[in-house]
């Protein structure tokens, strides 16, 4: 069950970088309205944001507080599978459009 943090982790701090470059290039957009508004805010902070959620995901794993109830093991499946979805969309409009 760690992996899946690890995944998620890693997906993402991808979704940051490739969000941050697809937005500044108008490549895309971020529909996400919380999102959305930390990058219009500045757009550092939406990568300092993203990251520190990958971060906070870590500490779940080195402080070995990782829930094992079925709840958490179905949420976790869930955001990786959506997540990957996201991600790949994304790489995919990019590859597209550079």
């Amino acid at each position: 069950m760690t992996f899946l943090f690890y995944y998620l982790t890693a997906l993402n701090l991808l979704d940051a970088f490739i969000t941050w470059f697809g937005i500044r290039n108008a490549f895309i957009a971020e529909f996400n309205p919380i999102m959305k508004a930390i990058y219009e805010t500045h757009p550092m902070l939406f990568v300092l944001t993203k990251s520190a959620l990958s971060i906070l995901l870590i500490l779940f794993v080195l402080f070995k507080i990782v829930p094992r109830s079925s709840l958490v093991k179905f949420l976790l499946l869930f955001a990786s599978v959506s997540y990957s979805v996201v991600v790949i969309l994304h790489g995919f409009w990019l590859v597209q459009i550079v």
